[in-house]
């Protein structure tokens, strides 16, 4: 995690701006409000120290979905034919759907640029900020579950890619025909069910024996923002704005 002085340090308002950002994501109307949007998550990716291959595998790991969205609202959605043998695909349809697929983008975008530029930590920090006002009971809750369950990440992210390199040598994987897939994806996920049933085990254990329920309200505790937290806040909320602004 790469900190830069145009992104907000204070967690709260980080958390606030992203949310800001999704829930903007789906009011925006227009291919080119979403574009605004899009160039804007590219200028936070670069500000937070992300590589531009984080967007071209994003890409393409959501190509088939992305595809498959502009397809069928194609088939779907009426409207004048396209010529050829293409006839039962529509333009509006065709439309349609790059601007939904442009939409999904934006979405999975943020949320990668998001957890990729916030430290658990700063997480956990954020979201007791946000919910102590309403109930500080529940704000140690969630900081705390929500530190816990991002941790699990990067095990799991180890875990998949394990079983995958000893899948290959034993000749299997997720690749081949429709059937292969499938005994490969069961493959895959039981070790990695059973292996986080054994390690939420041994994190129960060590969450008790250390005592961290009581000791976590120490560690959360977080200054008042400053001018560049409110800066990010502002032109935020500006993008957001001129995206919705934009109806063509």
């Amino acid at each position: 995690i790469r900190h830069s002085a145009f992104l907000a340090g204070d967690p709260r308002i980080l958390i606030l701006a992203f949310l800001a950002l999704v829930v903007g994501t789906f009011l925006v109307s227009s291919g080119g409000g979403l574009l605004v949007v899009f160039a804007y998550m590219i200028l936070l990716a670069r500000f937070g120290g992300l590589p531009s291959t984080t967007l071209v595998s994003t890409l393409r790991n959501l190509s088939f979905f992305l595809i498959l969205i502009v397809v069928v609202n194609g088939y779907f959605v009426p409207g004048r034919p396209l010529p050829g043998l293409l006839r039962f695909l529509s333009f509006d349809g065709l439309s349609s759907g790059v601007f939904f697929a442009l939409r999904v983008v934006v979405l999975i975008y943020s949320v990668t640029v998001f957890l990729r530029i916030t430290s658990q930590e700063a997480l956990a920090k954020g979201l007791a900020g946000i919910i102590s006002p309403i109930s500080r009971s529940l704000a140690q809750r969630v900081a705390l579950y929500g530190f816990l369950c991002l941790g699990f990440y990067p095990f799991f992210a180890d875990e998949v890619r394990r079983i995958q390199v000893a899948q290959r040598f034993r000749g299997g994987g997720l690749g081949g025909g429709l059937r292969k897939r499938l005994i490969g994806a069961r493959l895959l996920l039981v070790p990695v069910i059973v292996s986080a049933i054994h390690r939420s085990g041994h994190l129960a254990m060590a969450v008790e024996v250390r005592n961290i329920r009581s000791t976590i309200q120490h560690l959360l505790v977080l200054g008042p923002p400053r001018f560049n937290d409110f800066l990010f806040a502002v032109i935020t909320l500006s993008v957001l704005m001129v995206a919705l602004l934009i109806r063509s």
